[in-house]
């Protein structure tokens, strides 16, 4: 009789180990598909950011030495990036119809809605920044844009001073003194070292 419940209670051991083994083969598993690659930054030199890059979406970012405290910051950029991403939509900055594309020789052409703003770009590989120098453009005369660059081989973020973007957007959208605009920039205002921008994707 012992050695009957003996053997039955191995065999309940076995399933119950197989059961929780696989079980948690499975959750490691499902661990590894969870965990995101690490996407490699490349160097903001020319060849990197060369070709065309299609609007994917909007940046915020705290920067400087007096960042907020970690949670703070990341509430604060939420609320900022929603009315951000709002302003977006409504003039019509959107996937599909908002894109840069820049050229070996040192120009580059900003294209939104079918409008083309060219001009001409500098680097500071040292400060990681792009100078974006529209030039003669009748809208843009004499805007001159520096943004903080950072370029993986698919995607690249622009980040610029908050107030030159939202002149910038409100230039080329014809849509300067605009109440949404002058809700975003008093939100902006509020926070020290904050500056806005865009995600861009590699068009193949």
């Amino acid at each position: 009789m012992k050695k009957t419940v003996m053997i039955m209670a191995a065999l309940l051991f076995v399933g119950v180990a197989q059961v929780y083994g696989q079980s948690f083969k499975d959750l490691l598993n499902k661990g590894k598909d969870v965990v995101s690659p690490v996407v490699e930054q490349l160097d903001v030199i020319p060849k990197n950011i060369e070709g065309n890059w299609e609007f994917s979406g909007s940046a915020v970012k705290f920067t400087g030495d007096n960042v907020l405290m970690n949670a703070a910051s990341e509430l604060a950029a939420g609320k900022v990036e929603d009315q951000l991403n709002e302003y977006l939509q409504k003039v019509g900055i959107r996937q599909g119809l908002f894109s840069y594309v820049f050229n070996a020789d040192g120009t580059f052409t900003t294209t939104f809605s079918k409008m083309n703003f060219s001009g001409q770009y500098t680097f500071s590989q040292e400060e990681g920044t792009i100078e974006l120098d529209y030039g003669k453009n009748e809208k843009l005369k004499g805007v001159s844009l520096k943004t903080d660059v950072s370029v993986s081989l698919n995607s690249m973020q622009l980040l610029f001073n908050a107030d030159k973007l939202l002149d910038f957007i409100s230039k080329i959208t014809s849509t300067v003194g605009d109440s949404k605009i002058g809700a975003l920039a008093s939100l902006i205002d509020q926070y020290d070292g904050l500056k806005i921008g865009f995600e861009l994707s590699r068009v193949k």
